[in-house]
């Protein structure tokens, strides 16, 4: 599977073999960045409006079904500009980080829907533009033209 982000508010499930998109998730804001979670089918997309959603396409029905519904959820805005890049945990399927154009880098549980960390990245007025999450590291490359290293 292949999922996409637009600018049409849309994300969209591509099947490569059949060369075909076979789900379209429809938002209500752009799709600035998103990260599919490394061992699930949860994805994370960024937004202009300060928020993170969460697309959980594993949903079951009560009989323990696969259903074809899609459950949607969104992190409390925490970011207080333009959120450029998610990047889940390779190691905790239930973390991920985020970044934006107020500087920050956050650190979620998305069983929660406040942040369990911020960290000013870089100088105010210096925006956020992408993550790199490793193995207990988090890289933030930013307008300032530095790379910053954080050990979570």
């Amino acid at each position: 599977k292949l999922i996409t982000g637009s600018w049409d508010h849309s994300l969209k499930v591509h099947d490569l073999e059949r060369q075909d998109c076979i789900l379209t998730l429809n938002g209500s804001r752009v799709v600035t960045a998103l990260g599919r979670c490394h061992n699930s089918d949860v994805v994370a997309s960024a937004h202009p409006d300060c928020t993170v959603r969460l697309w959980d396409m594993r949903v079951h029905t009560k009989t323990g079904a696969e259903s074809t519904s899609v459950s949607d959820t969104t992190l409390r805005p925490s970011h207080k500009a333009w959120v450029t890049d998610v990047q889940w945990s390779p190691t905790d399927p239930y973390v991920l980080a985020t970044t934006s154009h107020d500087g920050t880098v956050k650190v979620w549980d998305i069983r929660s829907s406040l942040p369990l960390h911020t960290v000013r990245a870089h100088p105010k007025g210096e925006k956020g533009l992408c993550l790199s999450y490793t193995n207990g590291i988090i890289y933030s490359g930013g307008s300032d033209c530095v790379v910053k290293r954080f050990v979570c």
